[in-house]
């Protein structure tokens, strides 16, 4: 399928504030609080991405740690829909399967619960930010390794200089933001 990416501009837009050397010298950090302390950036950013899921019929949204979370709860909220927590390993109560994926020196890992989705679900994965793709890619390996199958992505910002997209090549991918 073809990659969605958005180029009109919205308010949430606007509101990105970069900080640079955050966390560390030469990292130029996009800072998302102002949109988070906006409802009507928020609201916006909750109805474009309904506008990507809803004609994907999924059945669930997976939010990716952290900040994941703070735009596919709404949605899921928003869409009547089961909200599945994707964490860090180590932070989730219950029987796990983890992925592990590649960083630029070492790796991480992500993990969910064993139960979080039955055989056929479709769900849409959902963060901030799309850089490298690697979480993203081992959010999608979860969920197929839980018989489900993801229906696209949905991200607020998109730093295209980094290529995520090539790990998730063959999927529908929305970035409103591409920077």
């Amino acid at each position: 399928m073809s990659p969605v990416i958005l180029k009109q501009p919205l308010l949430a837009e606007s509101l990105i504030r970069d900080v640079p050397d955050f966390p560390r010298p030469g990292i130029l950090f996009k800072d998302i609080t102002p949109v988070l302390a906006d409802p009507a950036a928020m609201k916006e950013v909750i109805d474009r991405f309904i506008e990507f899921a809803a004609p994907k019929s999924p059945t669930a949204i997976v939010g990716i740690e952290s900040r994941g979370f703070v735009f596919g709860m709404p949605l899921a909220l928003e869409m009547n829909l089961p909200f599945i927590p994707v964490r860090k390993l180590g932070k989730l109560p219950y029987r796990t399967i983890h992925e592990e994926y590649d960083l630029e020196y070492g790796t991480n890992t992500v993990e969910i619960h064993e139960d979080a989705l039955k055989p056929g679900d479709r769900v849409i994965i959902v963060d901030d930010l799309l850089a490298t793709g690697g979480t993203a890619a081992a959010s999608k390996r979860l969920v197929n390794r839980l018989g489900g199958r993801v229906e696209g992505f949905a991200f607020l910002i998109e730093l295209e200089f980094l290529h995520g997209r090539l790990a998730l090549a063959n999927d529908d991918i929305l970035a409103l933001i591409a920077c």
